[in-house]
């Protein structure tokens, strides 16, 4: 189907709350729809084709069983692996497919089974800690946002029984090694998504709060490298990211000691003294 025809198509299905027009084969047309995951186009990317697969997900036009279809296309390595580690276009299919994944696992993730979820898991921690491109709004492209859909697949994967201390671990130093970077800097919510991640993790009460502790207190070692404006990138992304962090703890009982810390460390990075 040609770009504007396959436009004016999927306009008249969200005019029409996502109904299946007549003559359309609903799992033909999502599958035709991953195409488009990627497309430079903002509207035909994230207003259209994103949007269609996740209504049709999420009101169960797609059975289980095709929407785990869609799930595995979206984990193929030329979707979520599109141009792995690149600065370029090719973001924007590895961001959607990512956050299509996300968005299965949380529609399907109890009939799911264990090997899928684990190949999810493997594939979206692969992704997470190999992809350099974090940009969040790109100019005349619209949203990218690696970090953030990224770790809305983290978040969904933190909440399967499979997902067990191994793999919670490795999600935590995930986080870690995403908020600790020099070359950009997050300003668009990216650290609230990720923080979603580190509550999910806590939420499982498998990892002792003793290693949460010492994994919340490696954020106070900063690698700065005496540039410019690399290590004011790193060093606000860590302190927006800890402050955050700690007003999504502290008025929690369960977790006021580990705000204390979160505080702890604040105090000892801050540049502005400790009054």
């Amino acid at each position: 189907m040609e770009k504007q025809e396959l436009k004016t198509l999927l306009r008249n299905i969200k005019d029409s709350k996502y109904a299946v027009p007549d003559g359309v084969n609903p799992y033909k047309l999502s599958l035709e729809l991953m195409d488009y995951i990627g497309d430079i186009d903002d509207e035909l990317r994230n207003d259209l084709v994103f949007d269609v697969l996740v209504e049709w997900i999420m009101q169960d036009v797609l059975t289980p069983e095709e929407a785990h279809d869609i799930f595995m296309t979206a984990l193929d390595e030329k979707y979520i692996f599109n141009g792995l580690g690149k600065f370029d276009d090719m973001v924007f299919c590895r961001t959607f497919s990512v956050e299509v994944a996300a968005c299965v696992i949380y529609k399907h993730r109890n009939p799911f089974s264990d090997s899928d979820i684990l190949k999810a898991f493997n594939a979206v921690l692969k992704y997470y800690n190999e992809d350099k491109d974090v940009r969040g709004f790109v100019e005349g492209k619209s949203w990218a946002h690696g970090a953030a859909h990224g770790a809305d697949a983290l978040m969904e994967l933190a909440q399967c029984p499979i997902i067990e201390y191994e793999e919670l671990k490795d999600i935590l130093d995930s986080i870690y090694k995403k908020v600790n970077i020099n070359y950009y800097a997050y300003i668009n919510n990216e650290d609230e998504r990720m923080i979603s991640v580190v509550k999910e993790v806590l939420g499982r009460d498998i990892i002792p709060v003793g290693e949460i502790e010492e994994w919340i207190r490696s954020f106070g070692n900063i690698e700065k490298t005496g540039i410019l404006p690399d290590d004011l990138f790193i060093e606000f992304n860590v302190t927006l990211f800890l402050k955050s962090l700690y007003f999504r703890l502290v008025d929690n009982t369960k977790y006021e000691q580990m705000a204390k810390v979160v505080k702890e460390v604040l105090k000892k990075i801050s540049r502005f003294g400790n009054d």
